[in-house]
């Protein structure tokens, strides 16, 4: 069954439960329980998320998780295309990196200038010249392959060197530390064939839609810790992400033709047996988006690249007899949170067309739908945040307004659903636009 056919279905089946859910009692009062079950989950989740990212900085903070030899020589790879505008000040923090053995540094740095139509290539060799030979850039020409990060990155792994290659974005800040706190963490995790460190906006302190979108990875990073905390599985995040090159030439490489190449490689990692570690005490900055226009298209991005994933590659992992039941499960739930919001939006639109009807529709059906979904993303708020040491009034007004801002998947779910179904496949990388301005500390 082909991704546009589930799609389809998946939107009609949520159209079918919102009609049900609105139009009898029992059928509410069962979606409205099941709502109530997920919460008491998701809850458990944030609380074991907030526990693994407490007590992972408090280790960082003691340094337990340094490591003074045996370190992996890694590669890092920045694909680039057009990021005059950041490209400089990134590639600075990286050459500034203290990640050495006995024999002295333990990395390099590769920069893929993806056909950039500025001084992209110029400024990355500028920036990056104080590291000699462990420096390089390469061209990869307009035309040359299909249109996305997951092309650009198999592009460029025959030059990689290093047994780990670490992905970061061209807008990446990061301390002189970040490379060893990355290795440290995954030191105490070593069978694990990939790890995720935390991201964070660094322009948070731009506007509202900025800081939201800090608060928005902070959850997102107590929801990855509860899953593994649980014997789920957690995921990669494009930025900050690094994977073991033996593992990565085992099942395949990049997938040319994923729109969300990290997600893709997430799922067969766990499809193939492997795990992905969590670093929450080490972060990597980024640009927030600040425009609605430009958040919406990223959304799009992001969630027809999830769903195109979960459609594709989702079956081959439930149906795998060799992984524990724990982890399909694990990824059951998590697929659950994208039938919420088509069910949502059905419930809003089926409530609508019976106002005219001699028996209105029970609007506490998308009632709870909003509330719950809504104080699920709270719950994950305040585990992010307060791992972080916010508290009192401040955990409260950031963890609302990221549950607020969480709210936009409602729509943008159901968005991405109904172009899977009616549009061919997105299979060009659409760039988040830059803003020339420096990153908060």
């Amino acid at each position: 069954m082909t991704s546009r056919a589930i799609a389809g279905a998946v939107l009609a089946a949520a159209a079918l439960i919102a009609w049900l859910a609105i139009v009898f009692t029992l059928a509410a009062r069962l979606l409205q329980a099941v709502i109530a079950i997920s919460l008491v989950y998701v809850g458990y989740l944030a609380l074991r998320g907030f526990q693994a990212m407490r007590d992972a900085r408090r280790s960082a903070r003691r340094g337990d998780t340094e490591r003074s030899g045996g370190r992996p020589w890694v590669t890092l790879l920045i694909p680039a295309r057009n990021e005059a505008a950041v490209i400089g000040e990134g590639i600075a923090t990286l050459v500034a990196q203290d990640y050495a053995g006995a024999e002295g540094p333990r990395f390099d740095v590769l920069v893929v200038d993806d056909g950039s139509g500025d001084a992209t290539g110029d400024l990355a060799r500028r920036a990056g010249a104080g590291l000699g030979d462990r420096f390089r850039v390469i061209r990869r020409e307009p035309g040359d392959g299909p249109h996305t990060k997951a092309a650009v990155l198999n592009f460029a792994h025959a030059a990689c060197r290093g047994e780990v290659i670490g992905v970061l974005d061209a807008d990446a800040r990061v301390a002189p530390t970040f490379l060893a706190g990355a290795m440290g963490a995954w030191a105490a995790d070593p069978a694990a064939a990939a790890i995720q460190v935390q991201r964070r906006a660094g322009n948070h302190g731009a506007r509202w839609l900025a800081a939201a979108q800090d608060e928005e990875l902070l959850m997102d990073m107590a929801s990855q810790c509860g899953r593994l905390a649980t014997d789920g599985t957690a995921e990669l995040r494009g930025n900050g992400m690094f994977v073991r090159r033996a593992v990565l030439e085992r099942i395949g490489g990049w997938n040319d033709g994923a729109l969300t190449e990290d997600l893709d490689l997430s799922t067969r990692l766990v499809t193939a047996g492997e795990r992905i570690a969590l670093a929450p005490q080490v972060e990597v900055h980024e640009e927030a988006v600040l425009t609605p226009a430009a958040l919406w298209r990223q959304r799009m991005r992001w969630a027809e690249g999830s769903l195109r994933r979960l459609l594709e590659l989702g079956p081959g992992l439930v149906g795998n007899r060799s992984l524990p039941i724990g982890r399909k499960l694990d990824f059951l739930a998590f697929a659950g949170e994208f039938v919420i919001p088509p069910i949502f939006v059905a419930a809003i639109a089926g409530s609508l067309v019976t106002i005219v009807l001699p028996r209105p529709a029970d609007w506490t059906v998308p009632a709870s739908l909003f509330v719950g979904y809504g104080v699920g993303t709270f719950l994950l708020a305040v585990g992010g945040l307060a791992a972080h040491g916010v508290r009192g009034l401040e955990l409260l007004g950031r963890a609302t307004r990221g549950s607020l801002f969480l709210s936009h998947w409602l729509l943008v779910v159901p968005a991405a659903l109904v172009r899977i179904v009616v549009a061919e496949p997105t299979t060009t990388f659409v760039q988040t636009p830059r803003v020339v301005r420096r990153l908060d500390p």
